[in-house]
């Protein structure tokens, strides 16, 4: 029988067919990196971060298997962590983003929102974004502000802004992010239109903190907080381009490592921290989605008390519980 007329039949055109396939692909990543918002992660999954599904059937438990009681079990840990560790409050908040099931555990508590305010501040730029395409290439001059004194940063940003130097409001907001970067926050607050600003509060209904002396009060509890990554991962409040950003830049956080370092290097965590002293009291607090492979969730935990180590330890020995049940359910290995 002759052989086939296979165009890349012989060895030299296999090897150019597949140097040319090759040449495509880097191409396209070459592409996505100069002319698109998306990181590598990205990339690889157009839509890593959201999922706009609009409607979802209700089960009664939170897990798979019913007879599992995540409240009941953490109730009785938080409850020893408070007695020994003289920790006056601690909130925790989970949401399954599969069916939307969810527990809290003293969900009603309010807490200063303190660095929370950078997420819907971020929330607030983009959705200007959306209606004039330029705002984000606007710079901004960075003059110290006397208000940055009023706020003590326990754990300092990797990087902060330059006196006198101008910045582009897409660098301030990645900054303020990133390295959670009070004086990156301050002068975008002090740069958008306030009421503006309260409207990414008040369209997901959520109230918006009243200042006290020119500081936020405990006046925000933790489910309000959580509706903040909810309307992300829905893209229901910003367009899906936007909200897949947002929440990619959430999970490259400089403080990411030490709050999660649970979580296998495989799976993404987008999250944000913030800490707030109020006379003796420390509140230390963090809020997460955790990607575990076709079984995402929310989970938030608040504290307050009087020594940071201990608060820390507390969410990271609460978020640790809340993953390795979360393996165990559903690890199929």
């Amino acid at each position: 029988m002759p052989a086939s007329k296979n165009p890349i039949n012989s060895p030299k055109k296999q090897i150019i067919f597949y140097l040319l396939i090759l040449l495509g692909v880097i191409f396209w990543l070459t592409v996505g990196f100069f002319f698109g918002k998306l990181s590598t992660k990205q990339i690889i999954s157009w839509f890593l971060y959201t999922n706009p599904v609009l409607d979802y059937d209700v089960s009664s438990s939170i897990m798979d298997n019913k007879n599992v009681n995540l409240e009941q079990d953490l109730q009785e840990y938080l409850e020893v962590k408070k007695w020994k560790n003289k920790t006056t409050h601690i909130s925790v908040y989970f949401r399954n983003l599969n069916n939307w099931n969810r527990f809290g555990i003293n969900e009603k508590e309010e807490f200063s929102p303190a660095s929370l305010m950078k997420l819907p501040l971020l929330i607030s730029y983009y959705k200007l974004f959306e209606e004039n395409p330029d705002i984000l290439k606007e710079k901004l001059l960075y003059i110290p502000d006397p208000e940055e004194q009023k706020i003590t940063q326990n754990i300092k940003p990797e990087k902060t802004l330059s006196p006198y130097q101008k910045y582009n409001i897409k660098e301030l907001l990645d900054r303020m992010i990133l390295y959670s970067d009070n004086r990156s926050s301050i002068l975008l607050e002090n740069s958008i239109d306030f009421e503006l600003y309260k409207k990414s509060f008040t369209d997901i209904g959520i109230n918006f903190p009243e200042f006290k002396d020119g500081m936020f009060e405990n006046n925000i509890n933790i489910v309000e907080y959580a509706s903040f990554f909810r309307v992300l991962y829905n893209a229901s409040y910003l367009n899906r381009s936007d909200s897949e950003y947002i929440l990619d830049l959430l999970s490259n956080t400089s403080f990411l490592k030490w709050l999660t370092r649970w979580v296998p290097d495989n799976i993404v965590v987008s999250h944000k921290f913030w800490e707030r002293v109020i006379d003796w009291e420390k509140q230390l607090h963090d809020c997460w989605i955790v990607y575990y492979p076709n079984h995402p969730y929310i989970l938030c935990v608040m504290t307050r008390g009087r020594d940071w180590e201990v608060l820390k330890n507390i969410i990271t020995d609460v978020s640790q519980k809340i993953y390795n049940e979360v393996d165990l359910q559903y690890n199929k290995k």
